[in-house]
């Protein structure tokens, strides 16, 4: 792996990435959207812009940038990385 790759999880706007695939709306300090990795009624994928994570708290999903791309993509985390690296 690149000097440069080993950097782009902190570099990586996870807000930036789960907008292309969820509608989010703010809540307080975090972000909520429905959870696109399960059937989702409800607002249970929050979003951290400070700490740039998310979670839902339906399916028990979470992670950082590479791990949204990773579940959302059906990618391997170098392809995950790729992808990343490519939209910025």
């Amino acid at each position: 792996m690149s000097a440069s790759h080993s950097l782009l999880p902190v570099q990586a706007d996870l807000v930036r990435i789960v907008s292309k695939y969820v509608l989010l709306e703010e809540s307080r300090r975090n972000l909520k959207g429905r959870c696109p990795f399960h059937k989702d009624q409800a607002t249970s994928l929050m979003v951290s812009p400070e700490k740039n994570i998310f979670q839902c708290f339906g399916c028990g999903k979470g992670g950082g940038p590479v791990e949204f791309v990773m579940a959302i993509e059906h990618k391997t985390r170098e392809e995950a990385i790729q992808l990343i690296a490519e939209s910025n």
